[in-house]
């Protein structure tokens, strides 16, 4: 028992020695308020030659490598259709 009541008294100590962390520091201070934000990269026009896949494997960004390619497969040229008579 008596070796139980020296571990906690010790731990205790220990608990009460230790140091407090400290708080995270506010990244908006005055030096980065005062510096503009960066500008992200442009996303390249959708066209034929930024299209091809070679071109999108050189881009090295992949959030703009991804949003090009998703540009991409959504362009369409949208054409009216003749109607057709389906007959079975």
């Amino acid at each position: 028992m008596k070796k139980y009541i020296t571990f906690a008294f010790l731990a205790s100590l220990t608990a009460c020695t230790q140091e407090i962390p400290e708080p995270p520091k506010n990244s908006a201070n005055i030096e980065n308020v005062s510096k503009p934000p960066a500008q992200p990269n442009a996303v390249p026009e959708v066209n034929d030659a930024n299209c091809k896949f070679e071109y999108m494997k050189s881009i090295t960004d992949k959030v703009i490598q991804q949003t090009l390619a998703d540009n991409c497969a959504r362009r369409s040229t949208l054409k009216t259709t003749k109607h057709k008579n389906w007959v079975f």
